[in-house]
């Protein structure tokens, strides 16, 4: 096609003066209508190397600095926009044009260069880079790790223009860039990769983790001895902890609204009749991600109750919230059951032992009501810290509520794993959990909901488990605590040990007078008696 062929030509030969992008911007244009559905064009701008060419321009229009005109920013801006739509649209009508941008020389400068846009170019822009990158690893999965390499550039940048509330609706990619996680992290199994990348020291901590894995690879094949001598001495090295960014909670952030998003995990919704025999039922992750999920879960959880600098415990703060979120979607987004239960799937791994252990590290909950105003029978007794010789471990969770609605989320977790899920409810009453749960049906002041959740989670696992229900109802009153409003009135409560039922009993109330002369025996006096000498006039 000529159109193409010349406007390709004019692209190579443009300029760097003042309108020289203006006149690229119009030019990328032609090539892009030219292209819209006409195969022909198509395959001219593939052969005549028009995918690199429009690379070229997108890097140049997106890093060419200094102040400029309006018109020639909006020069620039068009450029890429542009350039994009082109890629975009040829692509889908031919796979060779993918092919050929993606391998082309100037494709990781093109990316990286458009992703550090910000303002009006950003919001034009960022969608359209999403598209063409997702559109890429859709139609060829090998691609998909060039991506997540690209993590301290492409991907860094994009998450960052995303969490900048300066900035106008579109920056970061939006919805699109939703959609490129969905696939390289919830589909694929991309998000442990992606987001030790997103780490300074990132790249470090793999090699480390690699170097060791092969050790253990050779010392395997060679002499099984030397496996515990090498991992030993592994762990002597002090291996460098994983440094922590606020572009990694962003990540987990939109892997979280992904989980709670039932459009955007239909690839999960199959019926029995679909699934092949042989084949896995799909899940809302893989499984390698769930594991990562939970890892890091208790990861940043034991840093946020450890550490004492304040930006480190305010990353961590964020991370342990996003993946607290993850878990707590999910459980929400799978409350019935299905042929490919992730719940089921995160339970093998361990989470009711996490969950359970971040409970039993905080203190019992006060109960609805239990504040420093609360007196006589309204206030409830304290109850002491339990943690069952199940969850006693080395690790160190958070011993106060990170946030308010911290105890609801676990606790809401746990409430919906256990429906119709036996398992899980049998793994509760084993971790000695069944206390820690039925503690919280108090609920507490600042965390509403808390005792219905509870409540929630004691039905179902009285529903699905006769373990559960057995030791439930083993339970028994161990103490009553005396009430100061009752003993003022000479009343008591105590634990009868034959029923096990609390009883009301007379007791002495304190302060008491053993003589004190009782209102009746000095007969009935007014209130106020004048004395005789007095006279009117003195009153």
């Amino acid at each position: 096609m000529g159109i193409v062929v010349d406007a390709l030509r004019r692209l190579e030969e443009r300029g760097t003066g003042v309108g020289a992008f203006a006149n690229a911007a119009a030019d990328a244009r032609e090539v892009r209508n030219a292209c819209a559905g006409n195969v022909e064009a198509t395959r001219a701008l593939r052969e005549n190397d028009g995918c690199g060419t429009l690379l070229r321009l997108m890097r140049d229009a997106a890093t060419s600095g200094g102040k400029t005109s309006e018109e020639e920013e909006e020069g620039r801006m068009k450029s890429v926009m542009f350039s994009l739509q082109t890629l975009v649209n040829a692509g889908m009508d031919d796979a060779e044009c993918l092919r050929a941008a993606w391998e082309a020389p100037v494709i990781v400068e093109a990316l990286d260069a458009v992703s550090r846009l910000r303002g009006k170019s950003a919001a034009k822009t960022h969608g359209l880079l999403c598209i063409f990158v997702d559109t890429c690893v859709k139609d060829d999965e090998s691609r998909a790790p060039r991506v997540l390499d690209s993590a301290q550039t492409f991907w860094l940048s994009l998450l960052r223009a995303s969490s900048e509330m300066d900035e106008p609706d579109g920056v970061g990619g939006g919805s699109h860039l939703m959609n490129l996680i969905c696939t390289l992290c919830c589909k694929s199994d991309g998000l442990p990769k992606l987001f030790r990348g997103l780490s300074p020291n990132g790249a470090e901590i793999s090699a480390l983790n690699e170097a060791m894995l092969r050790a253990r690879l050779v010392a395997l094949a060679e002499d099984d001895s030397r496996i515990n001598e090498l991992e030993s001495d592994f762990h002597a090295r002090k291996t460098p902890k994983l440094e922590y960014v606020s572009e990694q909670a962003t990540l987990l952030h939109f892997v979280a609204t992904l989980m709670g998003d039932k459009e955007a995990t239909s690839y999960v919704d199959f019926h029995h009749s679909e699934v092949r025999e042989g084949e896995q039922p799909p899940l809302l992750l893989p499984e390698g991600v769930l594991a990562f999920v939970l890892d890091t879960t208790s990861v940043v959880a034991t840093r946020f109750a450890l550490t004492e600098d304040d930006d480190e415990r305010d990353v961590a703060l964020s991370l342990l919230m996003e993946c607290v979120s993850i878990l707590r979607q999910m459980s929400e987004r799978e409350v019935k059951p299905h042929i490919g239960d992730t719940i089921a799937c995160l339970a093998a791994m361990g989470l009711v032992r996490l969950v359970l252990s971040l409970l039993a590290a905080l203190p019992p909950p006060e109960g609805i009501g239990q504040t420093s105003k609360a007196t006589g029978p309204a206030s409830a007794p304290r109850l002491e810290a339990y943690v069952p010789e199940e969850l006693k471990s080395e690790l160190v969770y958070p011993s106060k509520v990170p946030w308010s609605g911290y105890r609801v989320d676990l606790i809401a977790i746990i409430g919906n794993a256990a429906f119709n899920r036996t398992r899980v409810c049998d793994d509760v009453a084993n971790l000695g959990g069944l206390p820690i749960v039925l503690n919280h049906t108090r609920g507490e002041d600042d965390e509403p909901y808390l005792r219905e959740w509870a409540l929630w989670a004691v039905r179902n696992m009285t529903q699905a488990s006769d373990m559960a229900r057995n030791k439930i109802s083993e339970l028994q009153p161990q103490a009553i605590e005396e009430s100061e409003d009752l003993l003022s009135r000479g009343l008591g409560v105590e634990l009868n040990r034959e029923t096990g039922k609390p009883r009301v009993v007379k007791r002495e109330a304190p302060n008491a007078a053993v003589d004190a002369v009782q209102p009746e025996e000095q007969g009935e006096q007014p209130e106020f008696a004048i004395p005789e000498n007095w006279k009117i006039t003195e009153l």
